[in-house]
Order: structure tokens, then sequence, then C-alpha cells
């Protein structure tokens, strides 16, 4: 019997809702400051699990592929 894998791209909408630096930063446990700063920076650790939080949570599915 062959597994089907199906793959989900998900991107971030252009405009996110009001209030989502608080809601992400409630979800990963940190200030809101830091979810400001990390994106300000642009990379890192940080940044990097904001963004994903971001797009499993407001995030648009992109492409669906299917492996059998």
């Amino acid at each position: 019997m062959a597994k089907t894998i199906i793959i989900k791209k998900m991107r971030l909408p252009d405009v996110l809702p009001h209030g989502w630096k608080k809601e992400v930063a409630g979800i990963l446990g940190i200030h809101i400051n830091t979810v400001t700063n990390a994106l300000k920076g642009g990379k890192g650790y940080t940044y990097d699990r904001i963004i994903q939080v971001a797009i499993e949570k407001w995030g648009e599915v992109e492409e669906l592929e299917r492996h059998e």
C-alpha cells in the first residue's frame, strides 16, 4: 500500500490582523517588544520562530503538492 504525502506551502498574507504581535508574543512566551525588535533585526532564531507561528496561524496555502 502506497503512502500519500501532502505538502502544503504556506505564505503570510499581505496584511496581518490588528494585535497579531501581542498574540504571537503570548504563544511564544516572550514580550511584545522582543517581537518588535526581532522583526526590525530581520534575522535570528527568535525572528524565525515569530515568522513560523504567524504562518501557522494566519498563513494562506500557496501551493499544494501530492506525492504518492
